[in-house]
């Protein structure tokens, strides 16, 4: 019985061990997948934009998806809508090309960098970048926050920043 004993009180940490490393393992392998999937649905928002595929967002956007664009000419859209001017971008700007210069993911949360390149019909190119923070909820986008250097993009375009009449002190 002693000898019993004495078994149990080495084996009992030795058996909550391992338990205990299976069980880390098992969660580090999900938290992979549930990354790769985000970073592959990122991938295909990128493939979305550069081939004028809409398809491929229903893939990665949720039915139900909201995006923000503070400061953006097209403020909040819905998916209909963010497909509409996915496709209403590539239609006025042949040639557009997006390409990412970096992406986070922790938990829900992705962020990204892009540079973006739009070729106008004066044979001059326009270059500026933005950053994307999506939302995830079963492996789907359901938010994004996007911010754009409008001010570089508008300027590029030809526009002029003139303050007004009260901040320019008259």
């Amino acid at each position: 019985m002693r000898k019993i004993g004495q078994i149990l009180r080495f084996l009992i940490p030795i058996i909550a061990l391992v338990v205990l490393v299976v069980f880390l393992v098992g969660a580090g392998r999900r938290e992979r997948a549930e990354r790769a999937k985000k970073v592959r649905g990122i991938a295909l928002i990128y493939e979305a934009w550069n081939t004028g595929n809409v398809a491929l967002l229903d893939e990665v956007h949720s039915p139900d998806l909201v995006r923000h664009g503070p400061g953006s000419p097209w403020g909040e859209e819905d998916f209909k809508s963010n497909k509409e001017r996915l496709l209403k971008m590539l239609k006025d700007y042949p040639g557009f090309k997006l390409t990412m210069d970096f992406l986070l993911v922790d938990g829900d949360r992705t962020a990204d960098r892009y540079t973006f390149r739009m070729p106008l019909g004066n044979g001059k190119e326009v270059v500026s970048s933005g950053v994307c923070h999506h939302r995830w909820v079963d492996g789907k986008v359901v938010e994004v926050w996007e911010y754009d250097d409008l001010v570089g993009l508008y300027q590029q375009l030809g526009f002029k920043l003139v303050p007004s009449e009260k901040q320019a002190g008259k």
